[in-house]
């Protein structure tokens, strides 16, 4: 169970944790490019020096939505989901 996370970096990086798969966590992080899911583990998040933020992924993901070089497919259903507040089997919200 996961409740969608906006984390961020000493760089000012910011990503949201939008699910878990195995071990790993189902990451979209902001940059330059299109935005898509990555998985990540959790070890490889804290040496990317990301900590918990406490601002809200519902905001975080209405603005992801918006950005201008795009939105992989998979990203937007993540973020749909969370920025609407739908709860669905892999997104749990409290």
């Amino acid at each position: 169970m996961l409740q969608p996370t906006v984390i961020i970096n000493q760089h000012r990086n910011t990503a949201i944790i939008v699910a878990t798969r195995g071990k790993n966590l189902l990451v979209i992080k902001l940059g330059k490019g299109k935005l898509t899911v990555t998985s990540i583990s959790l070890e490889n998040i804290k040496l990317q020096g990301y900590m918990i933020s406490n601002y809200s992924p519902k905001l975080a993901a209405q603005s992801y939505l918006q950005h201008g070089a795009g939105v992989s497919e998979k990203a937007k259903q993540y973020l749909e989901k969370i920025a609407s507040g739908k709860f669905s089997d892999s997104l749990v919200f409290s």
